[in-house]
């Protein structure tokens, strides 16, 4: 697997890096979200887990079953036992 260390920066906002032929750009300090929900371990696979996985941490199915019913529990840390 390629090194996606060392990127060029592009300008102020972007930096790219070329692996295998292919050119990424991002925005600079962007941060990866995981491909997988750390609650229930299914893969994120649509834009609403994005953006949930991005806001709270995991997907949109364990943010409606588990976030709606536990809201200040959740925002002190609480997590579903696993």
């Amino acid at each position: 697997m390629s090194d996606m260390n060392n990127w060029k920066k592009i300008d102020n906002i972007y930096e790219e890096k070329t692996v295998n032929g292919i050119r990424y750009i991002r925005e600079i300090n962007d941060e990866p979200i995981s491909l997988e929900c750390p609650i229930c371990k299914k893969l994120i696979y649509c834009i609403e887990d994005v953006e949930v996985m991005k806001s709270d941490n995991c997907c949109e199915n364990c943010y409606i079953t588990y976030y709606y019913t536990n809201k200040e529990k959740w925002k002190n840390g609480w997590r579903p036992d696993k």
